[in-house]
């Protein structure tokens, strides 16, 4: 069968003045001056643009590699968008297509909203694809342990970070997006705290160590987000410890949440409190997680068929 697999994702503006139009694209009208300088600048300070285009292409290529399978990158609000692939599906003649979302908590904001705009694009086309959808893969073991090798690696690289059986020297601040309060019963929050805390089982952090952080919750919402922040966390923990280790869990690659509000916005509160700050770096393309993709990808194509 003559398959096409995509690597889902939010998307995001390569260069600062990609910002407009990417902007257009999420809200569906041009956005106001000011907010659009607002994010120029973020990304100015992180570069000049996202690099999660990049990276997304180059996990394709490696899972390609790796798995004898076209693998190609498809984004929500970014180009090549969703639709954008299915027509390239049409005309190459696919007869399936998975769709891998490179998100591995469930909610329906964005994952759902992925889902839904294939759903409502496929009956557009004169031809009927089989149709796998690849997400809520928090349980992976695999993805789990290659956390956990990725703390383990950078603690080796840091003096004075342990992760073992009664390791106090460092609070860990294992950080997600933040949604608003309405998805508070969706399956994420739950994810997201399942997985937070078998890595740190698998690490051997005490209980006493380490937490939840939610962050990038926008300034500007008038309805309340998920908590507590990593800020608060971090407040929380300023008086048992002299430095925090925080673990972007919640993402697998590298954009402006990570860029930015960790490494600037977080990294500077923690310097605020008095209290050394270092980053776990993000999977991107880390070798164990490009073998969790693999298995994980093989895995569902291969239930889709039974």
């Amino acid at each position: 069968m003559k398959t096409q697999v995509f690597l889902v994702n939010f998307g995001a503006p390569g260069t600062a003045d990609d910002v407009p139009l990417f902007l257009r694209s999420l809200t569906g009208r041009d956005a106001p001056p000011e907010a659009i300088d607002a994010l120029k600048g973020r990304y100015r300070a992180i570069g000049g643009g996202s690099p999660l285009a990049a990276i997304t292409e180059e996990q394709a290529a490696l899972l390609s590699a790796d798995t004898g399978l076209p693998v190609a990158c498809a984004f929500r609000y970014a180009s090549p968008t969703l639709e954008e692939a299915i027509n390239g599906c049409y005309r190459s003649a696919a007869e399936r297509i998975v769709f891998f979302v490179m998100s591995p908590y469930y909610n329906s904001r964005t994952v759902g909203a992925y889902v839904r705009t294939v759903e409502g694009y496929l009956p557009l086309l004169p031809y009927r694809p089989e149709v796998v959808f690849v997400h809520s893969w928090h349980g992976s073991t695999a993805f789990r342990q290659a956390w956990v090798e990725r703390v383990r690696a950078h603690a080796a690289q840091e003096p004075g970070v342990k992760t073992g059986p009664g390791a106090a020297d460092a609070f860990y601040i294992f950080s997600a997006h933040s949604l608003p309060l309405s998805y508070k019963d969706e399956p994420y929050a739950a994810q997201v705290r399942e997985t937070v805390s078998d890595i740190a089982a698998r690490l051997g952090l005490p209980d006493s160590s380490y937490a939840v952080g939610w962050q990038s919750a926008p300034a500007s919402s008038e309805e309340p987000w998920m908590g507590p922040s990593v800020e608060e966390v971090m407040e929380g923990a300023a008086k048992g410890t002299q430095a925090i280790v925080e673990i972007p869990v919640g993402f697998v690659s590298d954009h402006l949440e990570t860029l930015y509000d960790i490494d600037i916005v977080h990294a500077g509160r923690a310097r605020s409190l008095g209290l050394a700050f270092r980053r776990v770096p993000s999977l991107n393309t880390y070798p164990p997680f490009m073998a969790a993709l693999k298995a994980i990808l093989l895995e569902r194509i291969e239930a889709g068929s039974r």
